[in-house]
């Protein structure tokens, strides 16, 4: 009964706080259907999508739960986002569970393309950033950042999210690779709150941490807030992941050593285009890599990285 009532409770919540975007009209549309909310990372691929959509003259409908562990609230977005009569998907799958739910709209004639993670299954490309480099990427420059020595955090996100699982194997191999010892491997949670409550606690009960890597924008967020409630900002090298308006404050300030930034814009406007493509019977590529960029105080101010991170007046 308890467990009814927790899931009744999320769906209301996702019902009532996921974003959309693109009139109800009922012009040719593609659904896009991220894996979580906000205006950060998830926001950025649907400015890609929406960008792709006024490009294509066509409608967008994009909406993505809050939460991005909600497994059930994400089905119930991608039937009630497919309701307006998209003849395509894109979709940043949030648990294997949706292999069924692609495979439904395969059987209609409805091409998925998947973005930020792949988790097999009917898809018809895979848009993404190749996640174990940019996580061992990160491990390398944290090793740099305390000369080959030192004792690490690693605060992980959750452990049924492929992208960020393959950073944190990739954060591994990086940073023991350069001699630094993983002394905390905790997982945080998948909200904001959840992460700053949970970073504070093991942070304030651990020993001398020299360095910690957060591999997404909420478990970043979390660790920036929590390490300044512990009164060691900026005392601990901490390298994030995504890119958020308070990260990059945060960096400004020395809050936070530097973030790993991946091109959500281009997964969203890469994913409407191929999905586009797809409907029409045109070729498309079967897998796209999209780069990642390390944002430090000595690079933040550069022309290209203000323009990836959208600081353009």
């Amino acid at each position: 009964m308890a467990s009814s009532i927790k899931l009744l409770i999320k769906m209301i919540f996702v019902v009532g706080m996921f974003f959309c975007f693109g009139s109800h009209a009922t012009a040719e549309c593609i659904g896009v259907v991220t894996a979580g909310g906000g205006q950060g990372f998830w926001g950025d691929v649907i400015k890609g999508a929406n960008q792709a959509g006024k490009e294509l003259g066509i409608e967008i409908h994009a909406r993505g739960a809050v939460d991005e562990a909600n497994v059930e609230g994400q089905r119930y977005i991608i039937e009630s986002t497919m309701k307006f009569g998209c003849k395509g998907l894109v979709l940043a799958p949030n648990s294997k569970d949706r292999k069924k739910d692609v495979a439904k709209l395969k059987a209609q004639g409805i091409p998925t393309v998947f973005i930020d993670r792949d988790i097999g299954g009917d898809r018809i490309s895979i848009i993404k950033t190749e996640n174990f480099s940019a996580g061992e990427k990160a491990g390398i420059e944290m090793a740099k950042a305390l000369g080959g020595k030192g004792k690490i955090a690693l605060l992980r996100f959750n452990e049924d999210v492929v992208s960020t699982t393959a950073r944190e194997k990739g954060f591994i191999k990086g940073a023991t690779g350069g001699g630094l010892e993983i002394v905390v491997d905790q997982y945080i949670g998948t909200m904001v709150g959840e992460a700053r409550s949970e970073a504070y606690r093991i942070l304030k009960g651990s020993k001398k941490i020299d360095g910690i890597f957060t591999p997404n924008e909420s478990t970043s967020l979390g660790v920036i807030k929590a390490l300044e409630r512990l009164n060691k900002a900026g005392k601990v090298v901490h390298i994030g992941f995504d890119a958020h308006k308070i990260m990059i404050e945060s960096l400004k300030s020395k809050h936070i050593y530097g973030f790993i930034v991946q091109r959500p814009f281009q997964m969203g406007y890469q994913g409407v285009h191929t999905v586009y493509r797809a409907i029409r019977g045109k070729d498309i590529k079967q897998k796209v890599n999209t780069d990642v960029v390390f944002i430090s105080r000595e690079n933040i101010n550069n022309t290209e990285i203000i323009k990836i991170l959208g600081l353009q007046d």
